[in-house]
């Protein structure tokens, strides 16, 4: 219900700007009327006692690094257990693959809340649970929340493809959350109980009425007139009126558009990301993409440079649509990365825990028992260990869930590799590296950091490190005569 009051505010916003200005324009209300109004405003906010508070700026702290062990829970019991006043929320992020799966969490407290107390409190607690010290810092405040996208957006090019990808975002998103969907007629030809009105509810409940698809659907044939067709990517450079560059007065439709996704569905359109938990970071809405000035010192755009963007913004608005509507890998993908079946893993499981020790004795290590015939250890393991058995099936579930995600985390293919500080061994084989193309890509993991070699290999007899720190004591006897005086010399 929120969110539906939410889409709604964000709609109303241009026809209450509207009356505004109409209102400023007949002309604003008498002095005395004015001043009547504030001795109200003064005299309520006296009989209160309070002033307004900057609810919209809270303050938080970061968490560096948390192992994947570590869930919301966890984090949660350690907070409340400090018993520090003004906490609001809790929010963590994706475990990271670059860094071995390691997560990192921000702890909002209110704006009144005394951020550096907290932060020592938190630093000196620790996830007993898995014995991990909390690494907190005072959360720093966006530098630059509002960033800019290239000129280029306002060409005619980009913004026919802005339109299309706008219409199918926000019906996508608003029907996978129900807002803008009519079900009132639904119920009542439900409860009639004839099939063919039941039939044409399923179709009345898909109806889609957003207001603002109209309007965009006018925008798109009033103002984004279609190209000529002489103009074509092998003309090279063009000026700003060959890539029909619109202007930012005709582009208040589009802007809405935008700033609903942004508010409603958490989607910054020009950086092409959806932000799932924003709800829980410290700042509802944080970074926002618009378009830029647009300047007549920039040089000159070209139709190539309007259609990299679009390419490179269609794919990663191509990942959120594929993400709301469920989509997945195809199944000869997922078999060759490993698909399994619960039967296989039921095999397989049976299998690792049917031990023979002899003719005619097989063990089962689950429980130590000893048995005649390995269809007996299969029986005893369904019988009396059935619980395990149904977790090594949802183990299954959950492995092709995540190898049929195409946005699953993953190790990189190919470590990077640690460069050495050693430039003279280097440049002494470079020669070699350059002659050999046996090695060209991918490189092998060098096996001595400290002894570079070509090729990641080791060197036959590295040289030995300098010793660091005090010399080394000789434990000789200083009483003992000189080896060229035994000799005689």
């Amino acid at each position: 219900r929120s969110l539906e009051l939410l889409a709604e505010a964000v709609v109303s916003t241009q026809s209450t700007g509207k009356k505004e200005e109409k209102d400023e324009e007949e002309g604003a209300a008498s002095d005395e009327d004015e001043g009547a109004m504030k001795e109200e405003v003064e005299s309520e906010e006296a009989g209160e006692g309070k002033l307004p508070q900057p609810l919209h700026k809270p303050q938080s702290l970061f968490v560096r690094s948390l192992t994947p062990l570590i869930t919301k829970e966890d984090m949660l019991q350690v907070v409340k257990k400090q018993n520090i006043p003004g906490f609001l929320r809790l929010a963590m992020a994706d475990p990271l693959p670059e860094r071995k799966y390691y997560r990192r969490a921000w702890v909002t407290f209110a704006h009144n809340t005394d951020i550096k107390e907290a932060c020592g409190i938190l630093l000196n607690s620790k996830v007993e649970k898995y014995d991990h010290d909390l690494n907190v810092v005072v959360n720093r405040e966006l530098s630059k929340r509002v960033r800019m996208v290239p000129p280029l957006t306002r060409s005619l090019y980009a913004l026919q493809k802005d339109v299309k990808w706008l219409e199918c975002l926000v019906e996508e998103l608003d029907k996978g959350a129900g807002l803008w969907v009519s079900q009132g007629d639904t119920v009542k030809e439900e409860e009639e109980g004839d099939e063919e009105r039941e039939e044409g509810s399923e179709k009345a409940a898909e109806s889609y009425n957003n207001p603002l698809m109209g309007e965009l659907r006018e925008f798109a044939t009033n103002t984004l007139t279609i190209p000529k067709p002489e103009h074509e990517l092998d003309h090279g450079e063009t000026n700003e009126d060959d890539v029909h560059i619109i202007k930012d007065n005709q582009l208040l439709v589009l802007d809405k558009v935008i700033l609903y996704l942004r508010v409603v569905h958490m989607v910054d359109y020009y950086n092409g990301t959806q932000f799932h938990n924003e709800d829980e970071m410290p700042n509802k809405i944080g970074v926002f993409h618009i378009r830029g000035p647009c300047e007549s010192t920039v040089s000159k755009t070209t139709l190539q440079d309007v259609t990299d963007w679009n390419k490179q913004l269609a794919e990663k608005l191509q990942c959120i649509v594929d993400e709301i509507r469920g989509v997945t890998i195809t199944e000869e993908e997922a078999n060759d990365i490993g698909l399994k079946t619960e039967e296989e893993t039921v095999e397989e499981f049976v299998k690792a825990n049917t031990e023979e020790q002899g003719p005619g004795k097989f063990h089962c290590p689950l429980s130590g028992k000893k048995f005649k015939g390995p269809e007996f250890v299969r029986k005893h393991i369904f019988n009396k260990h059935a619980e395990k058995v149904e977790s090594v099936k949802k183990d299954a579930v959950f492995w092709n869930h995540y190898i049929q995600d195409p946005r699953r985390p993953m190790d990189p293919l190919y470590p990077p590799i640690q460069h050495s500080n050693n430039n003279s061994y280097n440049q002494h084989h470079n020669h070699n590296n350059n002659n050999n193309n046996n090695y060209n890509q991918p490189p092998r993991p060098n096996m001595h950091p400290a002894f570079p070699a070509p090729y990641g290999f080791p060197t036959p007899f590295p040289a030995a490190p300098v010793p660091k720190g005090r010399k080394m004591v000789s434990y000789n006897d200083l009483d003992a005569p000189d080896e060229y005086d035994v000799l005689g010399l």
